[in-house]
């Protein structure tokens, strides 16, 4: 089976090597960013990228961290520094997690354009809280070379609503086969938006080509 995850290198889980095929639809560079001088106490790492450019992992000593899900959980042990996620990834469960912080001061750590939904819920909760962006996705100048793989492709991974738009403006046609897969309920129906449907994919299963395939 030609099972295709369009997620970045950098957040790619090493561990689908070999049942997966990693087609990233996006660069992601690093933005220049300033961090606000408050002495935060807890820091909220929303994605693998926010970890790999946010420079001052000195900053994260003595600190109250969060991560989304695993595989940032994982990405931030490898820089020496353990995390609090929730069990299922995504912003509602974290919010949850830190619900009952008590004069916390938080410091987001997130991408250009990225979600706010973290941020919305502890500034309307009354707590300090503050974000940096500190890279930003970038899209290829073509996408010739890969639209190939997609055609031949029986089912392709969605992290990300950027992914989702530039395949279906880039790469997407009728000839295109694959069953879609999104992470998440809103990548599901960011993709229905285009007439496509798609369905969820646990994506730490242990045996995610199985869930596929019995998907399908």
């Amino acid at each position: 089976m030609n099972i295709i995850d369009t997620r970045s290198n950098i957040t790619f889980n090493n561990d689908k090597k070999g049942i997966v095929r990693n087609i990233s639809l996006f660069d992601l560079k690093g933005v220049d960013y300033t961090i606000p001088k408050e002495n935060f106490t807890d820091i909220v790492f929303q994605s693998v990228p926010s970890i790999e450019f946010f420079q001052e992992k000195e900053l994260l000593i003595n600190k109250n961290i969060y991560t989304m899900g695993p595989s940032s959980k994982r990405f931030l042990l490898r820089n020496g520094f353990d995390s609090i996620c929730p069990s299922t990834p995504g912003s509602r469960e974290l919010n949850k997690l830190i619900a009952n912080s008590e004069n916390n001061k938080f410091l987001i750590v997130k991408g250009k354009d990225g979600l706010s939904e973290v941020f919305n819920y502890l500034n309307k909760s009354c707590y300090f809280v503050k974000e940096v962006s500190c890279y930003e996705r970038v899209k290829f100048d073509d996408y010739d070379d890969v639209k190939k793989s997609f055609l031949k492709a029986d089912a392709i991974i969605f992290s990300s609503t950027y992914g989702v738009k530039i395949f279906f403006e880039e790469i997407y046609s009728p000839q295109v086969k694959a069953s879609l897969f999104g992470i998440s309920k809103r990548i599901i129906s960011y993709i229905a938006n285009f007439g496509c449907e798609a369905k969820f994919i646990d994506y730490f299963s242990n045996n995610i080509k199985e869930s596929i395939q019995k998907s399908i």
